[in-house]
């Protein structure tokens, strides 16, 4: 008994996704520095992919046996998380850090939707309530797209890609519970490396490709934010994932935006306008109401079943 209630306790899945999120709050950090350094914004993107490799890629050989059966579903869930990785890094190259994490975080709108019509799932009132905060709070931070005299440009469709893609990875995921997370991490690197690479050559060609001197200063850089935070921090996501409810995964994962806004206001002299605070409060909320509201709700069914 004790140890079926540790499998459904929620809270350890609930930090780690939390905590892995906060640390992606801070991914447009190296890829603007190193982007100052000289390097071309989409080569960046293909460095910040390529440097987990070191890593994953052992693991992804060390893998493979145990993962054999579930290869194909593993290909297509990293395949469209790898495709998420890459389109959000582009978007944080070519539109804001906060309008490319927002529209990132229309992610709990997609899962939530995918999840009533592939996982059959019954979404209660909180959580509808909570993706209705969270969306509040994002059309507060961007004023509404009417306020900001800039347009949409090509980052920001990068941004909604990846969100799509991400929600569609994370129900994936949920349906497939005991899927390999070394693999899928490993094999997520993987296609985001590859992704990025096809749209670097296709957009910039190998014409601009950075200097050597270049890449000695920046690979250092990478090296220690992805191997210190970024790798640990997916493996985290992609363990918990598996665990919670799609939706509510998506709405935890806006901690990213509480703190890319904050990091990105400090470093890059983008202030945050008081109705900007309001969104990140909702968006705050939203997260609060859905983990909160949302654990009762889920304890009062799990005790309802064990009586039957």
């Amino acid at each position: 008994m004790f140890e079926n209630s540790v499998a459904k306790s929620t809270a350890l899945p609930t930090i780690a996704v939390t905590c892995g999120a906060a640390i992606w709050g801070i991914y447009w950090l190296p890829l603007r520095y190193i982007e100052g350094l000289g390097m071309s914004g989409l080569w960046a993107v293909v460095l910040a992919s390529a440097v987990p490799l070191v890593i994953l890629l052992p693991l992804l050989v060390w893998s493979f046996k145990q993962t054999r059966q579930q290869l194909p579903i593993i290909l297509l869930i990293a395949l469209l998380s790898g495709g998420a990785l890459t389109f959000y890094s582009i978007s944080l190259i070519h539109t804001t850090v906060v309008r490319a994490t927002l529209l990132f975080y229309l992610t709990p709108v997609w899962s939530t939707t995918i999840g009533i019509f592939l996982l059959n799932e019954t979404v209660k009132w909180n959580r509808w309530a909570a993706i209705v905060c969270g969306l509040v709070g994002l059309y507060f931070i961007v004023g509404g797209f009417g306020q900001d005299s800039r347009e949409i440009n090509i980052g920001d469709y990068f941004g909604l890609a990846s969100g799509l893609c991400w929600g569609l990875a994370g129900v994936l995921i949920k349906r497939n519970p005991d899927i390999g997370v070394t693999a899928l991490a490993s094999w997520q690197h993987l296609f985001a490396f590859l992704i990025a690479l096809f749209c670097c050559l296709l957009i910039t060609g190998v014409d601009q490709l950075p200097e050597y001197s270049i890449w000695l200063e920046s690979v250092p850089v990478f090296t220690v934010y992805s191997w210190l935070g970024l790798v640990p921090s997916m493996f985290a996501i992609f363990w918990a994932s598996s665990r919670l409810f799609p939706g509510r995964v998506g709405i935890l994962m806006m901690t990213e935006v509480l703190v890319a806004v904050i990091t990105a206001a400090w470093f890059l002299d983008e202030p945050v306008l008081l109705m900007e605070w309001f969104g990140v409060i909702l968006i705050v909320g939203a997260g609060v109401l859905e983990v909160v509201v949302g654990e009762q709700a889920d304890d009062g069914g799990d005790s309802t079943n064990g009586s039957n």
